[in-house]
């Protein structure tokens, strides 16, 4: 690379804030959540969007997701709980070790297997019910209640674990729609925890969301991890891998091109099109 395109990027990565432990949180993270192998996706014969990733992914984790539109980030996370399965034609290879086991074949149980493996998506979705009702309804629909006393509990637990609490707590029977974009968000993150998964997967879930209520969702992430869940973030935002994530993965054209502690990555990318990327010669 010449040398005024490493000036760019040490440029750029100094203007890169990283996370208050980023240098030493790698150090402390959990056991092996997620696992893959040589992972691929085609969405025909002849379409292959995602080739060879290997990853693994930590209790107590943030990983983040980065690289430029269309590079195949947001296909492999829904790869992680098999939603990429729903689209007609499309093919997963490779294998997805969690708790040990293979979860690419056809006698899953998608509906345990997404309790376990949350998602939250880049736009809120909450649904057209009372605070309390967005929360209640998966841990009834699931059984995980013994009572009205361990519901009302269960929706307290998961509301306070999404950061959301304080701010709802006096009115629990308004309308999820009278939220905030960041609060729906928040409830959205809630009503995943509900279920008690111990992985994560975020896609994009700031995009729409203003300055303030993003911060609120990183710190909240931050906070997931804190407590032993694996949270597995896409972002295009590298600042925002830089803040809150302990290690980061960088896609391009449907390859996982480098992934390590986010420090390095930032601070000291081995690969050019890594280097390229992080400096804004493409995005």
């Amino acid at each position: 690379m010449a040398t005024d395109s490493l000036s760019n990027v040490a440029a750029s990565t100094a203007n890169i804030s990283l996370g208050e432990h980023a240098a030493t949180r790698t150090s402390a993270l959990g056991e092996v959540a997620i696992k893959t192998e040589d992972v691929g996706v085609f969405y025909n014969e002849k379409s292959q969007a995602l080739r060879n990733v290997s990853l693994t992914f930590h209790r107590g984790e943030v990983a983040a997701l980065i690289g430029p539109s269309g590079c195949g980030k947001s296909t492999f996370l829904r790869c992680l709980n098999l939603m990429n399965l729903e689209i007609p034609h499309c093919r997963i290879v490779g294998s997805i070790h969690y708790h040990g086991s293979d979860i690419v074949n056809d006698k899953i149980n998608m509906f345990d297997l997404r309790k376990s493996i949350g998602m939250v998506f880049q736009q809120p979705n909450p649904f057209r019910k009372s605070i309390y009702d967005n929360v209640a309804l998966a841990i009834s629909r699931h059984g995980m209640a013994s009572s009205k006393a361990d519901l009302d509990e269960r929706v307290e637990r998961a509301l306070r674990a999404a950061v959301l609490w304080d701010e709802v707590k006096d009115d629990l029977n308004k309308s999820a729609y009278a939220l905030s974009g960041g609060q729906q968000q928040r409830l959205c993150i809630a009503r995943t925890l509900a279920l008690d998964p111990d992985v994560l997967l975020m896609d994009e879930p700031c995009s729409a969301l203003d300055p303030i209520a993003t911060r609120a969702i990183e710190d909240t992430a931050r906070s997931i991890a804190d407590s032993g869940i694996s949270v597995i973030i896409v972002t295009h935002n590298m600042q925002q891998a830089a803040r809150v994530s302990d290690t980061t993965s960088f896609f391009y054209l449907g390859e996982m091109v480098e992934t390590g502690p986010t420090e390095r990555i930032f601070s000291n990318p081995s690969d050019d099109r890594l280097k390229g990327y992080i400096s804004g010669q493409f995005g």
